[in-house]
């Protein structure tokens, strides 16, 4: 039974937060238990090369997952607008638009990057068999960039109108698809670094097949297309897309310049660099979840004019995001040497690890700082303002401080240098954000954008 609009416009601020993320975690924590998987079950065949050309590979990857988030961003900002202006139809209508364009737009990527990728992964460093392991592992998942577009979409879809159980329990199905065939792929077809990419491909078919479903034929929440309307709706999608993906283009250029700069200091750097880029996603998985959950709250009660629930859920955020920081910090102090067993790190590499579990974990508060800011900037009509503090935190301040580290410190200060740029930038966005979310309610509703007004007079 599809949901009612204004879903989040009454009742309690914390427990809709905690009821969107707790499904928003369990969601998140299967998509990155598929990377994760990935990089365990190949550690496993004791070649450091294999591990470093995952390493190499991702800051591509992290580029299409960027891609992806700032469709389904639009997606949230758009429909939850809709939906706290009580207009349902308008919410199925651009819904439709919107996975249109994200489908268009990744079919054209694919062919791109897949023909890109030997060229960028030695412009990051990758040589000799780290090289081929990784342009092979990368063009067989880019392979399924426009299902990944689909199914991240799909899922913000169904989280912008409430229901978050079905976009949980399809990305759960697709980690439990993940888990089964990777060692089936890895070990007993013996394809290595080839049947781990088909793991992924696969689990992420699963993914859409279950999200795009729920979509259709659970909540209807596809309108009639219409190239009129269409048209004019490119204008409202690119407002958040455009902003949100070239917002995000900045993380893959910084992880890549991480990557180049951990190259220096040769394979078992890379190989730490890439499981800490692994562990770092899955440990402090909340402060991925908390803007997914954030986001329609605040989108529908930005819509409604509620100022004062608003100021509420950043107070509310703020709380989460220390608690939450202070657990997962003293978890990983607690089982650093646990890891670095787990994934048969050399001793070179487990000191690294040990670096980041032990000193630099607690820093990543300013990280869920940052996203749950930029998810504010975004719902709420002010995409080029996340735009700018997501760059400016790259180009300006985690690139030129990884280069110092790394000069004056080596591998180590690569690590420190990454977290000093989040941290600077995390304090600085999370003060904007809620300044503004502090004004005066008439303020907020006057500066309220009208979601499809033109359209909506046809």
């Amino acid at each position: 039974m599809a949901l009612q609009p204004q879903y989040f416009v009454t009742g309690s601020i914390l427990r809709h937060i905690f009821s969107m993320a707790h499904t928003s975690m369990l969601a998140l924590v299967a998509m990155v238990l598929v990377d994760a998987l990935d990089l365990f079950f190949l550690s496993l065949l004791g070649d450091v090369d294999v591990v470093a050309g995952l390493g190499f590979a991702w800051p591509l990857i992290f580029f299409t997952l960027a891609v992806s988030l700032g469709i389904s961003t639009a997606m949230t900002a758009l429909v939850s607008r809709a939906e706290g202006q009580g207009d349902r139809e308008r919410a199925r209508v651009f819904a439709t638009h919107i996975l249109l364009f994200g489908l268009g737009l990744s079919v054209l990527m694919t062919i791109i990057l897949w023909l890109a990728a030997p060229h960028m992964l030695s412009l990051l460093g990758a040589v000799g068999r780290a090289h081929a392991l990784g342009t092979s592992y990368l063009q067989i998942v880019m392979l399924c960039l426009p299902v990944l577009v689909l199914s991240m979409s799909s899922g913000a879809l169904l989280r912008a109108i409430g229901a978050k159980q079905r976009s949980m329990w399809a990305k759960v199905a697709g980690a439990v698809t993940n888990g089964v065939l990777d060692p089936i792929f890895i070990f007993g077809f013996g394809w290595g670094v080839e049947g781990a990419a088909w793991a992924t491909v696969i689990s992420r078919v699963v993914i859409m097949v279950i999200a795009f479903y729920g979509v259709r034929n659970v909540h209807n929440m596809l309108g009639r297309f219409d190239a009129a309307t269409f048209t004019k709706d490119l204008g409202e999608i690119a407002k958040v897309t455009v902003p949100v993906g070239l917002a995000k283009i900045g993380p893959p250029m910084a992880s890549g310049f991480i990557m180049a700069s951990m190259a220096k200091f040769g394979s078992d750097a890379v190989a730490a660099m890439a499981i800490i880029e692994r562990i770092a996603p899955f440990a402090f998985v909340g402060y991925m979840a908390l803007p997914q959950a954030i986001g329609p709250i605040i989108g529908q009660n930005f819509a409604a004019g509620r100022g004062d629930r608003l100021r509420a859920i950043w107070h509310t955020v703020w709380g989460l995001i220390i608690g939450y920081g202070i657990v997962v910090a003293g978890g990983l102090y607690l089982f650093s040497d646990q890891l670095a067993a787990l994934f048969r790190a050399t001793p070179d590499t487990a000191v690294l690890l040990g670096q980041f579990c032990t000193a630099i974990a607690p820093l990543y508060m300013f990280l869920g700082l940052q996203y749950s800011s930029h998810t504010f900037f975004n719902v709420t009509g002010r995409p080029n303002l996340a735009m700018i503090a997501d760059l400016t935190k790259e180009l300006l301040g985690v690139i030129p401080l990884v280069w110092l580290g790394s000069v004056y410190f080596g591998a180590a200060g690569v690590l420190w240098g990454q977290v000093a740029g989040i941290c600077l930038f995390g304090a600085l966005t999370g003060m904007m954000s809620y300044r503004l979310a502090c004004r005066p309610v008439a303020a907020i509703v006057d500066s309220r954008p009208k979601v499809g007004e033109a359209s909506l007079q046809r």
